[in-house]
């Protein structure tokens, strides 16, 4: 059964990560949390499975911030949630 979509996803910011692997999706998004305002969401389209398993979750739980994937064809879209 998949996991509903949490009502705090939206997009502030979204970032167009396709085609790119590790590190680069990790790093572009850490940089623009860092940049985005407390309570902003950003949005990862990316078709980099690992990044969404593994390297993208771990930051957002490294951080206390609020984590959703889906997928959307060949597409994930990625929301972290600033706090």
């Amino acid at each position: 059964m998949a996991e509903a979509r949490p009502g705090w996803v939206r997009a502030d910011i979204s970032l167009d990560l396709m085609g790119e692997s590790c590190p680069i999706p990790e790093i572009t998004v850490w940089k623009s949390i860092k940049k985005a305002q407390p309570g902003h969401v950003i949005e990862v389209l990316t078709d980099h499975q690992p990044a969404v398993d593994v390297t993208l979750p771990a930051l957002a739980k490294g951080l206390g911030y609020s984590f959703y994937a889906e997928k959307d064809g060949s597409t994930y879209k990625v929301y972290i949630a600033k706090r």
